[in-house]
């Protein structure tokens, strides 16, 4: 099964990753890992597992920010949405479980949710040095903060650390 397997046999691998849970769980949900490194994990492991596990990821990670920046996260999604001819639902709440599933959704078709959050031509930035689909994924801190929490609560789930509900 690949990255899954690597991560429940130990190893160096399994370090890397606890490592980078426990930074996501230490602080601000953007910020101790480098964009290339949210990006690196979340495209790890958010294929790795089934579409209910991912569901559950992106829950508790949207769990983790306030209500004000999920309701800024949806607005961000739909602008960016919008600026690829995606049309998403006007009605979605920011609520965790509904855009968690609504991540979800989007998780479906390969590359779509990532494209979205690529968006740096939709909200202008006061920095634009060279600027690369990837990098500009995570311009957004809520985009860095969603991104690297599914891929902290997928390795979580995995890894048997998940918190009991």
């Amino acid at each position: 099964m690949g990255i899954l397997d690597e991560l429940l046999g130990g190893g160096q691998r399994q370090k890397e990753y606890k490592d980078f849970v426990n930074r996501y769980e230490q602080g601000d949900p953007s910020e101790g890992y480098s964009d290339q490194e949210v990006l690196k994990r979340y495209g790890e492991v958010s294929h790795a597992v089934p579409p209910d596990q991912y569901a559950q990821a992106a829950q508790e990670a949207l769990g983790k920010l306030s209500p004000e920046e999920r309701a800024a996260f949806v607005k961000m999604l739909q602008e960016r949405a919008a600026a690829r001819g995606v049309t998403l639902s006007p009605e979605v709440q920011p609520e965790p479980k509904e855009l968690g599933q609504y991540l979800t959704n989007l998780h479906q078709k390969p590359g779509q949710l990532r494209d979205m959050l690529g968006g740096g031509d939709v909200q202008p930035r006061e920095q634009a040095p060279a600027s690369n689909p990837i990098g500009d994924i995570l311009a957004s801190p809520m985009a860095k903060a969603v991104l690297a929490g599914i891929a902290a609560m997928v390795v979580k789930r995995v890894m048997g650390r998940s918190p009991t509900a």
